[in-house]
């Protein structure tokens, strides 16, 4: 056989196995295999009919030339396999290979067996004797015809198939590098020359290839992934470790995008889109972390919770756009503040926070406020638009005003809160009164829900006295709430609530109507007719059906429009003056009196006069509460009556509580007063005495 001899450190022998998911090559050179779905097995092949040990591949040298495999079903020591091997459709319990053999594990799991000659890419079909003729535990008898496939014979492959496939490693594009256990690389694919080039250099300093051998004690096919990062890329590393034959084999994929798109992924999870501060997730995990640090060291930390002030009408004057850049700016100006140490936050909309860290005295954090402020003392220049930002602050103090994250951020809020309601622009430390109030306005608000239902609310009326006619020219409607759990509540504690929360819109209808059918019945009763005044919130005014109501009112009632007076404050006109305006004109025109509430409190000007068609100006009490103690009082309302004649309007002068108050407005010819000095706000019951009993000829004047 001297053909054998000369190529005989030539030959291959290789084991091609058909799956389900594709092909596996197998290079047959070791003395035994064990094939099975057991993970320990040299072959393992995890399918359904494959049993744990299915096969033993043994190898055999009856001669110098050459050597061949021996197959055997099941193993030596356990036995055959549950299902049995058949080669090429004959059931076996062993048998010599040879080139070309088709191996049944199953009816879908099959293995061709080749031999082919690498140098001059031949197949070596007679290499070895005809598969049956040594295989004398064959079963020639009892072939079953189950088990051949005689309508799809197998088709042979030809060489080139042979060696595409046994070549799969070497043109894979995954690169994989196999070293032994001493850190000597043993293989390369052209992948990894290609991509790593200075493997081969650096061997096991390597990044891929350091560790390696200090697990090489592994379990034979212990699989170990792991990431490994070589400058700007990231790699999963797929690690064999094939103990019986002292190698690490290593399968590298290129993660680097799943890696950017996890970071991306994981940035905006915790960073404002628009802003690229921090968000609300991340400060959640962030400010755990400074607590325990501040526990432990015993440090103080402060919250800021900061809001931009009448944002909203930013958004409204200039659009969304504007507003976009104009938080981008604020964000901006409020990181440039602050320490490397603090966390900046965009908690949503036109709302911050910051975390001071590690501060030595609360008073580091006003002094942080303060400087904050004065930065937005400049304007912002955005598309020729000069915007002057303002915005108010809440701080709360670690540990005194709360031991976890919760608690600070509520109290910064309430101190937000306080900051908004004294005038905004400015900071506020927050105290447990705070918390207390807040308390309060929430069982307020809950139980203000109920009182609508229960019909707890009542009305006052509080006698408005001509003093020159000597009679009771009007009657104002105070609405006040009875409850059973709290007693008399007074305006003053749930109207601002019920504003908040827009609960104001049911208690105003219900006090109109209430109002009108109660003037209608005192009417009824053969009373003389009065005016009764009811308050109008920034809310009704801004509603667009409100004329609707007040006409649906009045007819349900049956009332007519000259007998019911609509009060409106300078506050509530300057939400929206064309709308404002187009309403109480239009009120007007159906017959209802208007009256300017607290008038000489806010602008006063001249243009609210002539826009709107008011009948009546109410000089606010604060002005004639000091009168017989400030000479500037009088002549501000010495001015507004002046004003009252030209636009040809009545003046009600209210807070009215003593008889020199009294003597001093008719001085300036007020004719009209309102006060505890002629009444207190009566029941409607008590309305009614004090109509029938009034002394026309006490407040008389004659001229």
């Amino acid at each position: 056989m001297p053909y054998l001899t000369e190529k005989k450190q030539n030959i291959q022998h290789i084991l091609v196995f058909n799956l389900t998911y594709g092909e596996r090559v197998f290079y047959l050179n070791e003395p035994q295999y064990l094939i099975g779905r057991y993970p320990k097995n040299s072959i393992v092949i995890n399918a359904e009919g494959i049993s744990r040990e299915h096969a033993t591949l043994i190898k055999q040298t009856p001669n110098d030339h050459h050597f061949s495999y021996l197959i055997i079903d099941g193993t030596i020591e356990r036995g055959k396999s549950r299902n049995g091997i058949r080669v090429n459709g004959n059931k076996i319990n062993q048998c010599e290979l040879r080139h070309g053999d088709v191996i049944y594990f199953t009816k879908e799991i099959t293995a061709h067996y080749y031999i082919i000659d690498q140098k001059s890419q031949e197949f070596i079909e007679n290499l070895t004797p005809n598969v049956f003729s040594t295989a004398t535990s064959c079963d020639y008898k009892n072939i079953s015809t189950e088990t051949q496939i005689i309508e799809h014979p197998i088709k042979k492959p030809t060489l080139s198939e042979i060696t595409n496939l046994a070549s799969v490693v070497e043109l894979s594009p995954i690169p994989i590098i196999e070293i032994n256990n001493q850190g000597v690389i043993t293989y390369l694919n052209p992948s990894a020359n290609l991509k790593f080039p200075d493997l081969e250099k650096a061997q096991v300093r390597h990044p891929l290839l350091k560790g390696l051998i200090e697990k090489a004690n592994y379990n034979n096919g212990s699989l170990v992934i792991r990431e490994v990062d070589i400058k700007d890329q990231s790699f999963e590393q797929h690690i064999h470790y094939l103990t019986k034959e002292k190698l690490i084999r290593s399968y590298i994929f290129d993660i680097t995008q799943r890696k950017q798109a996890e970071m991306q992924l994981k940035y905006h999870a915790f960073h404002d889109s628009l802003t690229g501060l921090a968000n609300r997730a991340f400060f959640d995990q962030h400010i755990s972390l400074t607590i325990k640090n501040c526990e432990r060291y015993n440090k103080l930390l402060a919250i800021l919770f900061i809001d931009i002030d009448n944002f909203k009408n930013i958004n409204d004057t200039l659009g969304h756009g504007i507003g976009d850049r104009i938080l981008n700016c604020f964000a901006q100006r409020l990181t440039s503040q602050v320490r490397k140490s603090d966390l900046v936050c965009r908690w949503g909309g036109d709302e911050f926070v910051v975390i001071l860290s590690e501060i030595q005295d609360p008073d580091q954090s006003a002094k942080f406020a303060k400087r904050l402020l004065k930065t937005f003392e400049h304007p912002l220049t955005i598309e020729r638009n000069q915007i002057y930002l303002k915005c108010s602050i809440g701080i709360a103090c670690y540990p005194e005003d709360g031991k976890n994250a919760e608690i600070l951020l509520k109290n910064a809020d309430a101190a937000l809160s306080r900051t908004k309601e004294s005038g905004r622009n400015h900071y506020q430390f927050y105290n447990p009164e705070m918390s207390l109030e807040i308390a309060e306005n929430f069982a307020l608000e809950t139980q203000l829900h109920q009182a609508i239902k229960n019909e707890e609310l009542i009305l006052h009326y509080q006698p408005q006295i001509n003093i020159k006619t000597g009679q009771v020219y009007g009657l104002e409607a105070l609405v006040r709430w009875k409850s059973p759990n709290l007693g008399l509540v007074g305006p003053n504690k749930f109207i601002p609530i019920a504003e908040k929360t827009g609960l104001i819109l049911p208690v105003g209808e219900w006090v109109l109507k209430t109002a009108c059918q109660q003037n209608k019945k005192w009417q009824q009763m053969g009373l003389p007719p009065v005016r009764v005044a009811v308050n109008l919130s920034a809310q009704q005014l801004q509603q667009p059906d409100l004329i609707k109501t007040v006409e649906k009112i009045l007819d349900l009632v049956g009332l007519e429009p000259q007998w019911l007076e609509l009060e409106v404050t300078e506050s509530i006109l300057m939400k929206n003056t064309t709308l404002a305006s187009q309403t109480l004109h239009e009120l007007r025109n159906m017959g209802v009196y208007i009256s300017m509430d607290d008038f000489g409190t806010g602008y006063s000007s001249l243009g609210y006069l002539k826009k709107f068609p008011f009948d009546t100006l109410k000089i606010d009490q604060s002005f004639v509460r000091e009168l017989n103690q400030n000479p500037e009082d009088i002549s501000i309302i010495s001015a507004i009556m002046t004003l009252s004649r030209g636009f040809n309007m009545r003046v009600i002068a209210e807070g009215v509580e003593n008889q020199e108050q009294l003597n001093l407005l008719q001085q300036l010819d007020c004719e009209e007063m309102q006060g505890y000095f002629f009444s207190h706000p009566l029941t409607q019951e008590e309305v009614l005495n004090y109509l029938l009993s009034f002394n026309q000829q006490k407040y008389l004047i004659f001229p």
